[in-house]
């Protein structure tokens, strides 16, 4: 059971028998959640628990004293945290209110690594009295804009990126140039192909771009950014390889020589899966620059 949940089951004990009855209730709604709301629908899941005052009660208690931490790592129950301050943003209750918004400015004073959740929640919120926390943590993403590796990848090559935070894109290249499945490929294609995914993203924890080398047989694989820096793992040598050239967007290119040289293999550049979210614009501009 994650840590949140059971912390609400604990709180129950000296509930009335009603009280405790609409607590369980919630705690199980949350239960049946895996990851955190990521939009509107999700969001309003916890409509149907908003006009329950003393719900809300409960609920403000428990997360004013369940402490967010500067990097949301396990045990903490995230999923469960950002789902119960939905449910007191939309609660429209003045202390729920209240908390909310100096989470807000709590995260936005200390550049918290979460903070692009509560951009992305504010997003779907429909409420004058976060106004102005929304307009600031805006403005905060605003003025990082120029310094991140997306952005300025995007304008060298031509690429028009929205400011607000409902954009995405990824694509991904291969040594034979097209989609393929696993049974598709012989057990020598399985450890001779190899992919490159690139996924492209406003700014998350501190991350606003990923590129994924591997092959289907995972013996040769390497995710970046990571605490690994330049390293792709071979697990079929006798040690992992170091990247000469700082993997990043505007390195990209450079990077697949560097493994075309080292693996002794030749990417097709074609882009055979390609997805743009949001109001993106001169998507060519990506193909032209691969290609180029």
């Amino acid at each position: 059971m994650r840590e949140l949940i059971e912390k609400l089951n604990k709180s129950t004990i000296n509930l009335s028998k009603l009280e405790k009855k609409e607590a369980l209730k919630f705690s199980k709604r949350l239960e049946s959640y895996t990851h955190v709301p990521t939009n509107k629908k999700e969001i309003e899941r916890m409509n149907s628990f908003i006009s329950n005052e003393f719900l809300v009660s409960f609920v403000l208690q428990i997360i004013e004293n369940y402490k967010y931490p500067r990097e949301s790592k396990y045990p903490f129950d995230i999923i469960s945290y950002w789902y119960c301050l939905c449910f007191l943003i939309l609660s429209n209750q003045d202390k729920a209110t209240e908390f909310s918004i100096n989470l807000g400015n709590q995260f936005l004073e200390k550049n918290h690594n979460d903070l692009w959740q509560f951009r992305r929640l504010l997003e779907f919120i429909d409420n004058p009295k976060f106004k102005v926390l929304t307009k600031n943590i805006e403005n905060y993403f605003l003025s990082k804009q120029n310094d991140l590796e997306s952005y300025k990848w995007a304008k060298e090559i031509g690429l028009e990126l929205p400011n607000d935070n409902n954009w995405a894109l990824f694509f991904e290249i291969s040594t034979d140039g097209r989609f393929r499945f696993g049974n598709d490929l012989t057990p020598k294609e399985k450890e001779s192909r190899l992919r490159i995914t690139t996924s492209v993203y406003p700014l998350q924890g501190g991350k606003c771009w990923e590129i994924e080398l591997k092959n289907w047989n995972n013996t040769v694989s390497a995710r970046w950014p990571t605490l690994f820096k330049n390293e792709i793992r071979l697990e079929k040598k006798r040690k992992n390889y170091v990247l000469k050239i700082e993997p990043s967007l505007r390195n990209l290119k450079l990077v697949i020589e560097e493994i075309e040289t080292i693996l002794d293999t030749r990417f097709d550049k074609t882009m055979y899966m390609k997805r743009f979210k949001g109001k993106i614009k001169n998507k060519n501009a990506v193909k032209k620059w691969l290609l180029e």
